[in-house]
């Protein structure tokens, strides 16, 4: 066997470290769907830092949502954590302020060290509580880890039916090392696409590239970031488009109306099969026009949650907890996309990172012109293949 010389050893894995992974996972709306591992936590006993980019896409419970939870094998909730940042350690709540519930991305981070007898919860970057723990309290091992559900059994048994996550989660790394503040609000600021967790490399425990190569169980389904890929076109939605084109009776080619941009958006969750309707079109317009106020400007996660904080309209019943809580047939046809109290249209790869610039705009806002003319439709392959091929 060929020796290999440790300098090149030490290149690959360098290289293999900075490797990122624009893929998340989504979990189901029950109490089946979830990730089981059962990591040797020795090197977390005394300081820890765990980190997640986490959507919220259920509202079945207010607070108890949770996608994490570590039970010790005397059956101890050792680690426990909800969707809107409810930190417990050692079965200890902490005190926090509870974030307002928007739709979109948000990101989570809980710290905590024997040596500080402190454990912290950040939201965006920002700490929102914190809370002493028991003197000479280390954390327990061993114990199970499992994403997606609040299990109260060791090995993953007693899963909590009503606190399922059913959201989606992204690039959640443990570390074994208490991060700084700084540190913390610098890995939000530089956004989910960045790879500035590959900074504390020499201390991840358990990375989110690790974790997409465990085991799922039930309704656990990964998912491609569009917004974070370099690539112009996506493979599947291109293998879609040339397996079939729909056409519409009596209808003529146009030439590139709108600059040659493809309606791949059009695929994303909350297009796909909803109704087309005039009405959130033109609320879409008007959004554009006050995005187009920031020209310029960056889209990127710090832009997204000011527009989301200062250009909200606080219109009856659309709320996030009243959107979610209705389930007439109006609101499951309809555009969710465009309620007034969502920009999460800009995590789209055609937004996202993007310079704002007439251009941009302009060409979004012919595609809803031409969008606005399939009103009463629902958007399927056959509208969305006729787009592409008629208004490429």
């Amino acid at each position: 066997m060929v020796a290999v010389p440790l300098f090149l050893v030490a290149i690959l894995q360098l290289t293999a470290s900075h490797e990122v992974t624009y893929k998340s996972l989504t979990f189901g709306k029950d109490a089946s769907s979830y990730v089981l591992m059962s990591p040797d936590m020795s090197p977390l006993q005394e300081e820890l830092t765990i980190c997640s980019w986490i959507k919220r896409m259920s509202n079945h419970q207010k607070n108890a949502q949770y996608w994490l939870s570590y039970v010790a094998s005397a059956n101890y909730e050792e680690i426990i954590i909800s969707d809107t940042a409810l930190y417990y350690l050692f079965r200890d709540g902490t005190s926090y302020t509870h974030p307002s519930l928007t739709t979109g991305w948000h990101h989570i981070c809980c710290t905590w060290s024997y040596s500080s007898r402190t454990k912290r919860v950040y939201y965006d970057g920002v700490q929102i509580g914190s809370e002493s723990t028991p003197s000479g309290r280390k954390l327990n091992i061993p114990g199970s880890l499992m994403l997606g559900q609040l299990h109260q059994g060791y090995g993953g048994g007693t899963i909590q039916s009503c606190c399922y996550f059913g959201g989606e989660m992204f690039q959640t790394n443990f570390f074994s090392t208490e991060l700084s503040s700084s540190q913390i609000k610098e890995m939000y600021s530089q956004g989910r696409c960045s790879n500035y967790t590959q900074n504390f490399s020499d201390v991840t425990f358990l990375s989110w590239e690790e974790i997409l190569q465990k085991d799922r169980h039930g309704n656990v389904t990964e998912k491609d970031l569009d917004e974070c890929s370099t690539d112009n076109t996506h493979p599947t939605e291109e293998e879609e488009t040339t397996e079939e084109e729909g056409t519409f009776e009596g209808e003529e080619t146009t030439e590139n109306p709108v600059n040659s941009t493809s309606w791949r958006f059009l695929r994303g969750e909350h297009f796909y099969n909803k109704k087309i309707s005039r009405d959130m079109i033109s609320r879409m317009t008007g959004r554009l026009d006050l995005l187009l106020e920031f020209y310029n400007h960056t889209v990127d996660d710090a832009l997204i949650k000011h527009l989301e904080k200062h250009h909200t309209d606080k219109a009856p019943g659309n709320s996030i907890e009243e959107v979610e809580d209705r389930e007439s047939e109006e609101m499951t046809d309809s555009l969710e996309l465009f309620l007034t109290d969502n920009w999460e249209f800009l995590t789209d790869r055609m937004f996202y990172m993007k310079i704002v610039t007439e251009d941009l705009i302009s060409g979004m806002t012919e595609r809803l012109d031409l969008l606005a003319e399939f009103s009463g439709h629902l958007c399927d392959d056959s509208i969305i293949n006729h787009l592409e091929k008629h208004h490429a």
